[in-house]
């Protein structure tokens, strides 16, 4: 069997017995990030990785692009549970071919973010490789306040964003880099009032998907609900990855506090599905990007 067509949340399942379960406040398969109750606090890492001509591609943007890309798109894992950036590990695998301006470039965009987070590039590794470029970067942070992990979303909550979806697919389409900006303010002032959140770096849907994998909790998401970034569709909307934005679930007394707009609820059928004004299912090509689908 390929790993082809097995999709990433089979291969997730089929590696937990090799992961460590035992003494964290979030384990692997509850979440994108693990936590740990250290002194007082939580300390929360995460890792990505970005392939060239996948994630980025220099063609049409810069390495500085890239790079800042790559981070962001990290530190939106913490941003999903609250936490406050301390450090980062960065390491880059790029074919002998590769100009050295390129290189370090990659280092300079991650830099450029990182100074604005008060998070600290501490080291990592370098490679040469036969194939396209690979950045891979771990994250660390702490909180205060002990995250809520996917796997505690429970039906009857709702389902809410922080903004408009599909600006990454817009950017996308018009070969127009987007500097995201992981939202490390807002992910914080949503966790401390309770609410489980993650972010949409594989599009709505997909995040969904991830949601009912870790809690068996499934949605039906009001598709005119959703907000629309500048000239996307409602597809690229429930469907663009690399986004900055937040998803939440929670009570919907408490989505409404702090100043969401509900656009979907929880289920105790897995599924996720998508409705129109009439209440009728609306079919989609995508639910998102797998890398093993």
């Amino acid at each position: 069997m390929k790993v082809e067509g097995a999709g990433e949340l089979d291969l997730l399942t089929r590696i937990m017995p090799y992961l460590a379960t035992e003494g964290f406040a979030i384990t692997a398969g509850e979440d994108d990030t693990a936590a740990w109750s250290d002194h007082g606090s939580y300390t929360v890492a995460s890792c990505d990785m970005a392939v060239e001509g996948v994630h980025f591609d220099l063609s049409w943007m810069s390495a500085e692009d890239a790079g800042w890309r790559a981070l962001a798109l990290a530190l939106g894992d913490l941003a999903a549970k609250g936490a406050t950036p301390s450090w980062a590990l960065t390491s880059v695998a790029v074919p002998r071919t590769w100009q050295v301006e390129d290189f370090v470039g990659l280092y300079r965009g991650m830099d450029a973010l990182a100074k604005t987070t008060g998070a600290l590039i501490v080291g990592g590794d370098m490679s040469s490789i036969d194939g396209p470029a690979v950045i891979s970067i771990t994250v660390v942070g702490r909180t205060v306040t002990l995250p809520l992990a996917r796997s505690k979303a429970r039906p009857g909550w709702a389902v809410a964003v922080t903004g408009p979806l599909g600006a990454a697919a817009v950017a996308l389409k018009a070969h127009r880099p987007l500097r995201l900006v992981p939202l490390l303010e807002e992910g914080r002032r949503l966790n401390q009032a309770g609410l489980c959140c993650g972010d949409v770096s594989d599009g709505l849907l997909r995040e969904m998907e991830k949601f009912a994998h870790a809690s068996h909790a499934g949605c039906v998401i009001r598709a005119a609900d959703i907000p629309l970034a500048g000239g996307a569709t409602w597809e690229e909307a429930l469907t663009s990855g690399e986004e900055s934005e937040l998803v939440c679930v929670g009570p919907e007394e408490v989505i409404r506090r702090v100043g969401l707009r509900p656009l979907g609820v929880l289920t105790e059928d897995p599924a996720i599905r998508v409705v129109g004004a009439d209440d009728l299912p609306l079919q989609f090509h995508l639910s998102g990007y797998d890398h093993f689908a």
